[in-house]
């Protein structure tokens, strides 16, 4: 059960879970968020949100995240095997309107080399999406009125009209900085980007900033500032467009 606390703290960067012993791990933990549900220093300017962790004695992961109200925003559920730390075998994750009521849950797990996704409101199945690293993925969503249609990504979500556009882009405009070069800087930078209901770009922010080389973050500034590719919007359960968050990482790797 140990891992689980190590490998959380490697995912948030900032230790807070890499705990020694057993006793400890079963302990439940608290920890301070920002806007962008990223875990940040008690008492650092920005906190938004708080997360209550705690690992079940069979090794499931349970993540409460609440508002500063006390309203409960989100539930997730993981368990993990040990074999494989860096990805949830299975995971399930409900979301909550302000006044209590669930919105949407969504079930994540892997299934014959491919991973899985269902998302239902209620009981009623709106989404199910399988992705497969040689293809690309296929899934339905199923609209209030009935209605079925075929998708090919978690629509939920704001994305890129093709990951292979965006990757050529990537290997035609990178251009590695040369004081990070000179030092052997490596490192991956991450980037949020607000898309509106039209899939513009209305902000962005780099959400490890702080801890990253200068050099590199202002490459990946320029980079969005020379990009047109456009973006997708995400989509509200009921399939209208709508303004959301997407989150993506640039790496920087010397060879």
């Amino acid at each position: 059960m140990d891992w689980i606390w190590k490998f959380l703290g490697f995912v948030f960067c900032l230790g807070f879970l890499g705990f020694a012993s057993k006793a400890e791990a079963q302990e439940r933990k608290i920890i301070p968020l920002d806007a962008h549900f990223l875990p940040i220093e008690e008492g650092e300017d920005g906190h938004s949100y708080s997360k209550i962790v705690t690992v079940s004695s069979e090794g499931e992961l349970v993540e409460k995240t609440y508002d500063l109200n006390y309203s409960l925003v989100s539930v997730k559920k993981s368990l993990f095997e040990e074999s494989e730390r860096q990805e949830p075998l299975w995971e399930e994750e409900t979301h909550y309107s302000s006044d209590g009521a669930p919105i949407s849950t969504q079930y994540k797990y892997r299934k014959d080399n491919a991973k899985h996704t269902k998302v239902l409101v209620g009981e009623k199945l709106v989404l199910e999406l399988v992705c497969d690293g040689s293809m690309p993925c296929k899934g339905t969503f199923v609209a209030p009125s009935g209605e079925r249609e075929t998708v090919d990504r978690d629509i939920f979500k704001p994305s890129l009209p093709s990951m292979k556009v965006w990757q050529d882009f990537l290997v035609k405009n990178v251009s590695y900085p040369p004081s990070a070069r000179n030092k052997r800087t490596e490192g991956e930078i991450w980037i949020g980007l607000r898309i509106d209901e039209h899939g513009e770009l209305v902000e962005r922010f780099i959400l490890n900033r702080a801890s990253s080389d200068p050099s590199l973050v202002k490459e990946v500034e320029r980079l969005f500032d020379i990009y047109t590719g456009g973006f997708v919007p995400a989509r509200t359960i009921y399939g209208n467009p709508t303004t959301a968050w997407m989150y993506l990482p640039i790496r920087f790797r010397l060879g």
